[in-house]
């Protein structure tokens, strides 16, 4: 069982933060995960929310800010004094810094309709000039952001990322069966041993989020997931056979 680092090492740093992403490579980790969206000036930033106002001293919406307004902002005092002036770090930084050293699963992530394909076509421009696509992973709770990278890179792996509860169960029952998706990253709270071993049939992996808890992550190994997706990767270290 692989482990996968969300948002980075977001249980001790602050997230989606190139700290929080090294820290989890010191650890250990088998991969992050990491969220991207596009600014004003489309550009690609690695954030998860819509706007800036939970994990930084700004405010506004991401795809309102210039990236040179959006690096700016103190990204890490928010999560304490120590981390002050870290700052939120473009994907193209993230891939230069990280980029060969373990798996990267990047998360499409939009608010408009409009900025899927331009979201989908940047960022797999940045992962095509870093050389390391082999490495990488691109996931979406949105079928059709993984059909356009498929359609526009399809050695590239991909991985659907169904909502948690009935709201998903489309996704986890009929969508994921598309030639489009490599991977299921279904919500804890969904997967059973069933689950993993049909994804398994048909050659897809499990990768589960998010896992925090030893007693989860335990069973997930048990249950035979491909990979966690965890905020601490170190715990999850532990419980891991891979």
């Amino acid at each position: 069982m692989e482990i996968f680092a969300h948002r980075g090492y977001s249980a001790l740093y602050p997230e989606n933060t190139m700290l929080a992403f090294l820290k989890a490579y010191e650890v250990g980790a088998h991969g992050i995960e990491l969220d991207v969206r596009l600014t004003r000036d489309q550009e690609v930033v690695v954030i998860h929310d819509s706007s800036v106002d939970r994990t930084t001293n700004g405010s506004g919406a991401v795809s309102e800010l210039t990236k040179d307004e959006i690096l700016r902002l103190d990204a890490g005092s928010w999560k304490g004094l120590a981390f002050e002036n870290e700052a939120i770090p473009t994907l193209q930084a993230v891939l230069e810094a990280m980029g060969g050293k373990l798996a990267i699963n990047i998360e499409l992530k939009y608010e408009h309709p409009r900025d899927r394909i331009p979201l989908v076509e940047q960022v797999l421009e940045l992962v095509d000039r870093s050389g390391y696509r082999e490495n990488i992973i691109l996931s979406s709770f949105d079928f059709k952001s993984i059909v356009s990278v498929k359609e526009r890179m399809p050695d590239i792996a991909t991985a659907l990322i169904p909502e948690s509860g009935m709201k998903g169960f489309f996704s986890r029952n009929i969508l994921k069966h598309s030639i489009h998706v490599d991977a299921l990253h279904p919500a804890l709270r969904d997967v059973s041993e069933k689950m993993v071993k049909n994804e398994h049939l048909v050659h897809r992996k499990v990768r589960v989020w998010t896992v925090n808890d030893s007693y989860d992550m335990m069973r997930m190994e048990r249950i035979g997931v491909d990979a966690i997706i965890t905020n601490d990767p170190a715990l999850g270290l532990v419980y891991s056979q891979s």
